[in-house]
């Protein structure tokens, strides 16, 4: 049985190599990244939506350095934002506008969501320039405006399901589940495979009923399920092979010489337009508190060095 507690992400492949899927159990780390993340209480699912849905991606994309994810709508979201690696690292901001003090309730997030727009960031080692993404939303909900880029921007035959269930701890609202699988059609896949996984997945109500966890605790009688019964499920007479498990971190990874190095690549296009007439910069991580300082002197030798 899979514990809430735990957080990781999972991957998968059928024995025939038609599928292969990426599970993620995140309740734990998210519940890290808002103790540090300035998260309104009312955007905590779908904040929590938007942290399972970049690290099943950062999972399933091959050869990534790593995958950010931002949402950006009309009045509520100004920037919601979530970046994971394959390495089970991720880190994520969540910044509002002044929409969410007129905010009605969930009907109004999902209003909000269907104006959004996804911004989607891949990196890849020794690329520079990130390749960028952007769709707008067709749907009320993160994890099908995610399905919808894969769909439209990656031409990859996906399906997705998310499971989230908050509560509540000494006075504040917490993750007390959250879970995601995607499961993706390899190139040729027969269609008749196709129909039988959707449609059985479209059968679920939720992942968390194969997570029967209430307060904590399993009950004697309760037949627990876990991520193996949840793929037999949705699709039957097929054998599962797990092929890797990673732990799954909230961790800001920003250090001065990551930016250092960004800023030495920006400068060698053109100085000028990097500093103006400042002799300093002054560089805040979008993500963490971390503030650092680089002088136009500290550019200029380091050009010189390469």
């Amino acid at each position: 049985m899979v514990s809430p507690d735990r957080s990781f992400s999972t991957s998968f492949h059928t024995r025939e190599a038609d599928f292969r899927a990426v599970f993620v159990s995140a309740a734990e780390a998210i519940n890290v990244a808002i103790e540090q993340v300035n998260v309104d209480p009312r955007l905590l699912y779908s904040f929590s939506e938007l942290v399972v849905c970049t690290n099943l991606l950062a999972s399933a994309f091959h050869g990534i350095e790593n995958i950010a994810l931002e949402v950006t709508s009309p009045s509520i979201f100004k920037r919601l934002i979530a970046e994971a690696g394959p390495e089970g690292i991720f880190r994520a901001t969540c910044q509002t506008g002044d929409g969410l003090l007129e905010l009605g309730g969930p009907n109004g997030i999902d209003t909000e969501i269907e104006q959004a727009h996804l911004r989607v960031s891949k990196r890849y080692p020794q690329v520079f320039e990130p390749v960028l993404s952007t769709v707008a939303s067709e749907s009320n909900s993160i994890p099908s405006l995610v399905q919808q880029f894969l769909h439209q921007s990656e031409q990859i035959s996906t399906l997705m399901l998310t499971g989230m269930k908050l509560g509540k701890k000494a006075h504040s609202v917490v993750v007390d589940r959250a879970f995601g699988l995607l499961i993706e059609a390899l190139p040729g896949v027969d269609e008749n495979k196709k129909f039988v996984l959707t449609d059985n997945l479209e059968r679920l109500e939720s992942l968390t009923q194969y997570f029967g966890v209430a307060d904590g605790a399993v009950a004697a009688d309760e037949d627990t399920k876990d991520v193996m019964d949840l793929l037999d499920d949705i699709y039957p007479g097929e054998q599962w092979v797990q092929t890797s498990e990673t732990p799954l971190f909230y961790r800001c990874r920003c250090h001065r010489e990551g930016y250092l190095e960004r800023l030495v690549e920006l400068a060698r296009k053109d100085m000028d337009a990097l500093f103006g007439d400042q002799m300093e910069l002054e560089i805040r991580c979008g993500y963490c508190a971390n503030v650092f300082h680089y002088s136009r002197q500290e550019i200029e030798e380091r050009l010189l060095k390469k």
